[in-house]
């Protein structure tokens, strides 16, 4: 009896330490934020929203393809947790040649943005940045396409619930932070921001989805995309072959780069659905 007395106490100091430190195992920021850069690069235009922390900062980039005036379309690009801003640098300047606007918004804690991230945190802040594009003359409003990337693209879903976007493009979405508690030892409901990706799509049947999977994803398994999938069962499934992070070469990534921009081009009315 002592010795099962004993390790009911270890456990439950171990869900305690999980309760209190979940957010940085979520948020891992710590070891991503040695080198950020000083600021944005050239061309990129810094928006900043206060916050009851702090400011946190956002990137905005323009369209650079054509000749074509008015305003544009704005995709906004919620990253992974493993990742800050300074990362899509690259991708973002892809999307602009698109003909996009493109908004790159940080989250908190993250390079040089203040504070401490929660999904009720981030989810606000996406409002916020989501309020600064409406006030712009440059930006149609009714074409702003969230894109995100593993718990960003969670962080995309749940924006959407409250904010419809023209379309979600959900690259390596898990199913549920929360559902991943037990590879911890944890039961579910200690997690305080679950990021429940299926419930969010859920009554989405209106909203243009693209969910793309990755065929050797060893982080977010392919149990999880096929909840997402029957959560969202109207959502193009684009499947890739590459690990969580990296596609396995240049043909994968020009594939990938031809859906998003098919994807895209419906979204701006220049190719009929599909």
């Amino acid at each position: 009896m002592k010795i099962l007395l004993f390790i009911l106490a270890l456990y439950l100091a171990w869900l305690l330490l999980i309760f209190v430190i979940q957010h940085a195992l979520i948020f891992p920021r710590w070891a991503i934020n040695r080198t950020p850069l000083i600021g944005p690069p050239v061309g990129y235009e810094t928006l900043m929203i206060d916050t009851d922390q702090g400011p946190v900062e956002g990137w905005f980039l323009e369209s650079t393809a054509g000749d074509e005036e008015g305003p544009r379309g704005v995709v906004v690009m919620m990253h992974g947790n493993g990742m800050m801003i300074d990362d899509w640098v690259a991708e973002s300047g892809w999307l602009a040649g698109l003909g996009w606007h493109v908004l790159l918004p940080e989250y908190r804690g993250y390079g040089r943005s203040a504070g401490t991230p929660t999904q009720a945190r981030l989810e606000a802040d996406m409002s916020a940045f989501l309020a600064t594009l409406r006030e712009r003359d440059d930006v149609r409003t009714d074409r702003i396409v969230y894109y995100g990337r593993s718990i960003g693209a969670s962080l995309a879903a749940q924006v959407a619930e409250q904010e419809v976007p023209a379309g979600l493009i959900l690259q390596t979405p898990p199913a549920s932070i929360a559902g991943m508690a037990w590879r911890y030892g944890a039961p579910p409901f200690l997690v305080r921001s679950p990021f429940d990706t299926m419930s969010a799509l859920r009554g989405m049947e209106g909203v243009p989805i693209m969910i793309i999977e990755h065929d050797d994803d060893q982080v977010i398994p392919a149990s999880d995309c096929r909840k997402v999938l029957e959560a969202a069962p109207h959502a193009r499934h684009v499947l890739l072959k590459g690990d969580h992070n990296v596609l396995v070469d240049g043909a994968e990534q020009a594939r990938f780069q031809r859906e998003v921009e098919a994807f895209l081009r419906e979204r701006s009315g220049d190719a009929p659905e599909g």
